[in-house]
């Protein structure tokens, strides 16, 4: 179905008390949407915030009076099944339902799509990306599935910036839908961060846990990128599978060493002072470098924000051994 998101300007979000329904719900709002909800219970910090923007349900119920002629789309929480009685009553009367992540694609398929994805480290590596463009003025929408440090909203929707940053995830959307998130997403680039798998009901083995990844990579767009930590070999494996249009861009936790007893990040401009950071949040400095690096940003431009990213948010922990220069 061709769908076009500019056409979709009356949406109903089923469950917008959920954290996630809720930051949509406000950026659509601030996009000019006409937006409204419903849910039987909204915790108080949600509660303000749709109060603030018009967007309070007036009572705590599922409503199917809400489903009127006229609503483009109903969006429901990801938690939600066919049993919620304004779902089946969407359903019934034939209205456009979309996940969340297919409606994010649409808002987002004009743009260029950055998706970060992985086991550890995603909300790290957006929260740095995002730090980084904002110093250097280039406007992006984002969409994080968690709170992001620095950033009062997790999701920002507009009709005029080129980039999307999107954080997907391997879980399935929904119990409607079965497919994991980040595979809507089709990005241009995908960051990788690293792969831990636990044996679960939707995992029962490792190599079901990979495919999610797989078919993530085998996704990015034509002349796509594929960023990868590169001492995961599973994620260094799935490079053998790269068409060749898609670029591989391996990386890991950047060099560091200490000078005066302050540690700084040793590049090829010089060196940039950091607060004492952990092997993890190396991983993903280097990571977010890369990405940004694909998104028109110089190395030396990050190196600066990223420094004063650590001042504001870094916090304190083990020293660590030093490392080669990056690549």
């Amino acid at each position: 179905m061709m769908i076009n998101s500019i056409s979709m300007k009356r949406i109903h979000i089923i469950s917008i008390g959920d954290y996630t329904m809720c930051q949509l719900a406000v950026a659509l709002k601030k996009k000019g949407y006409h937006v409204s909800g419903s849910d039987v219970v909204i915790p108080e910090a949600q509660q303000k915030l749709l109060a603030l923007h018009n967007l309070l349900p007036e009572r705590m119920d599922w409503n199917t009076e809400l489903l009127v002629k006229g609503i483009d789309v109903v969006i429901p929480a990801m938690h939600l099944d066919k049993s919620n009685p304004e779902l089946a009553r969407a359903y019934e009367k034939g209205l456009l339902v979309m996940s969340f992540p297919e409606f994010i694609y649409h808002q987002t398929k004009d743009k260029a799509r950055f998706v970060v994805s992985g086991s550890r480290g995603k909300s790290s590596v957006m929260s740095m990306m995002m730090f980084a463009l904002r110093k250097q003025k280039i406007a992006f929408d984002y969409v994080a599935l968690n709170e992001i440090k620095g950033t009062p909203s997790s999701i920002q929707l507009s009709y005029d910036t080129r980039i999307a940053l999107l954080e997907g995830d391997e879980y399935s959307t929904s119990p409607i839908e079965s497919r994991p998130l980040h595979l809507f997403y089709k990005p241009q680039i995908a960051l990788l961060t690293n792969l831990i798998w636990e044996e679960s009901n939707l995992f029962p083995t490792f190599e079901s846990y990979l495919d999610s990844f797989k078919t993530l990579v085998e996704r990015v767009d034509r002349d796509g990128k594929y960023i990868y930590f590169e001492e995961d070999m599973p994620l260094e494996n799935l490079t053998a599978l790269l068409r060749d249009d898609i670029t591989g861009i391996p990386y890991k936790a950047h060099d560091t060493e200490y000078v005066d007893g302050q540690l700084m990040l040793k590049t090829r401009f010089g060196h940039y002072p950091i607060e004492v950071c952990d092997e993890y949040f190396l991983q993903n400095l280097n990571g977010a470098r890369l990405a940004c690096r694909q998104l028109g940003m110089q190395d030396k431009d990050f190196y600066a924000a990223i420094s004063d990213y650590c001042t504001h948010f870094a916090q304190e922990t083990i020293p660590v051994e030093i490392r080669r220069d990056p690549a």
